[in-house]
């Protein structure tokens, strides 16, 4: 009895993320319908849980990149170049569905996410990810729901005369 009363109140703390095994992205939209963005935040790092979400954007999983807009309104500076850098890694790997999500903000615009926003990266490691980044976003058919296209490569080849100047 005294273990249901502890679970429950670990339920009724982090609903939606109180068990290692729930951490899913139906689970974090829940969250952010439920509690909002700030709330869902700043439990998925108190639980140590905010970089496994970043991981999962930054492997290029739809279903967490879908999430970036919604987890965004809730950032501070810390968890935003997270957020922020999850999406540039995510970008060679699955293009349609970052370029869908961004907007015209500081933490997802293509003016952040596009420039590759590593910290302390070598510039060899600059140079593959801008050649395998250009690539893959040159690759994505244009359409209405992709005008972001455009913006990024824009960044995307800027980062690159601006990195090539620099070696």
């Amino acid at each position: 009895m005294k273990h249901l009363a502890i679970f429950s109140f670990a339920l009724l703390v982090f609903p939606g993320v109180a068990c290692a095994d729930t951490l899913t992205a139906a689970n974090v939209s829940h969250d952010l319908d439920v509690r909002g963005a700030k709330s869902t935040v700043n439990t998925l790092d108190r639980t140590g849980r905010f970089d496994k979400v970043l991981d999962r954007i930054a492997a290029g999983q739809s279903v967490w990149i879908q999430l970036a807009p919604r987890l965004a309104k809730g950032t501070d500076a810390g968890h935003s170049t997270g957020l922020t850098v999850a999406l540039a890694q995510a970008l060679p790997r699955n293009p349609q569905a970052v370029l869908a999500v961004l907007d015209d903000g500081p933490v997802i615009g293509a003016d952040a996410v596009c420039s590759a926003p590593f910290i302390e990266p070598a510039p060899d490691e600059v140079s593959a990810y801008l050649g395998s980044a250009i690539a893959a976003v040159k690759g994505v058919r244009m359409s209405a729901r992709f005008a972001s296209k455009t913006a990024c490569l824009a960044v995307l080849e800027q980062a690159r005369a601006d990195s090539q100047a620099t070696q």
